[in-house]
């Protein structure tokens, strides 16, 4: 009874702080629903709507939630300059609905963006919308934009350290960690664990959740993610605080939806991309483990764009809008404001 009751005042003070945290970071901008094939999507619109210029930010994951983004320095800038929409996408974040398992493919998504993309331009008189795509939003704004009729749509693209070429990507993912494992054997830092590691390596073939994951906990170990270490727990410990969806993302039961249900890995969009004929802008850290950096320069060099543009952030990792938000800022005002 003693622990029922202190699960109960937990929980009432979590909600009562961030009903407190609610109030002063999430006040403003426009919240409504996209409903589609039985996912009930959650919109956020926020910043300067005057601009009638839209970012439209495709979180990555999938399973994660675009809410998260809102809490960095980086987009709380952008949202200064221009109208930016917070998406949570199917079975991610704070998406609800009866969506059924099935539905979880490229093509799904990407109606559902072609829907999405719709809503705002039809909401809010046809502004100048830009995408970007992070990570997982790579994969799909890539794909959404291989179809020419939806690039009419769009004044340009964002690919920041996404995932357009998935299959490949693992490849160059699992080369990378069995370096940084060789520089770790050298350097006499956990030498069994990661002889153990190279062995394994040896023999994995990526076929179900569970090789995956572990490969995801080594990329970890290896600031795959962030240069600096401490980042790996600011970044996720401020959404935690800081979202109204801290909670609700982690009850969702597609939370992190499974690999191999969805058949990512087989995913590569390369020999299509010379379809996008938008003004491109591909944005990298050049430590990212996740999707390594011979991923930008395959993007660069098959975008089919008069207009494209790439740029290294040499001190990042996956995530150059937290490790660098500044200078990721920067580099996306002026592709904009060129192309808006």
């Amino acid at each position: 009874m003693k622990k029922v009751i202190s699960i109960i005042v937990i929980t009432a003070l979590f909600f009562s702080c961030g009903d407190f945290l609610l109030n002063n970071d999430f006040k403003g901008g426009d919240w409504f629903y996209l409903e589609s094939k039985g996912a009930i999507m959650p919109v956020w619109v926020k910043g300067n709507k005057q601009s009638n210029v839209f970012l439209l930010l495709l979180h990555g994951g999938p399973g994660d939630s675009a809410m998260y983004y809102s809490t960095f320095d980086a987009f709380e800038k952008l949202e200064k300059d221009y109208a930016l929409v917070y998406w949570d996408q199917r079975m991610s974040g704070a998406a609800q609905g009866n969506a059924k398992p099935e539905s979880i493919n490229l093509e799904q998504f990407v109606e559902d963006l072609e829907k999405v993309v719709t809503l705002i331009r039809h909401k809010y008189n046809n502004p100048a919308l830009f995408l970007l795509g992070h990570s997982w939003g790579g994969t799909l704004g890539t794909a959404f934009l291989i179809n020419p009729a939806n690039q009419t749509n769009i004044s340009g693209w964002i690919e920041l350290n996404g995932g357009h070429n998935l299959k490949d990507g693992l490849i160059h993912s699992k080369e990378w960690v069995i370096e940084k494992a060789e520089e770790q054997i050298a350097l006499g830092k956990d030498v069994n664990y990661w002889r153990k590691e190279l062995a394994w390596y040896d023999n994995v073939i990526f076929s179900n959740d569970n090789a995956i994951f572990r490969h995801y906990d080594n990329l970890h170990k290896l600031n795959a993610y962030y240069v600096d270490t401490s980042n790996a727990f600011e970044a996720p410990f401020s959404w935690l605080f800081n979202s109204p969806y801290a909670i609700s993302v982690f009850l969702n039961p597609y939370y992190g939806i499974k690999y191999n249900n969805f058949e990512l890995w087989n995913i590569n969009l390369t020999p299509e991309m010379n379809k996008i004929k938008i003004p491109s802008l591909i944005l990298w850290g050049k430590h990212d483990g996740v999707f390594p950096i011979v991923l930008a320069h395959e993007a660069y060099e098959n975008i089919g764009s008069d207009n494209k543009y790439l740029h290294v952030f040499e001190y990042s990792a996956h995530n150059p809008c937290f490790e660098e938000p500044d200078l990721f800022v920067d580099r996306v005002r002026i592709f904009i404001n060129e192309y808006k």
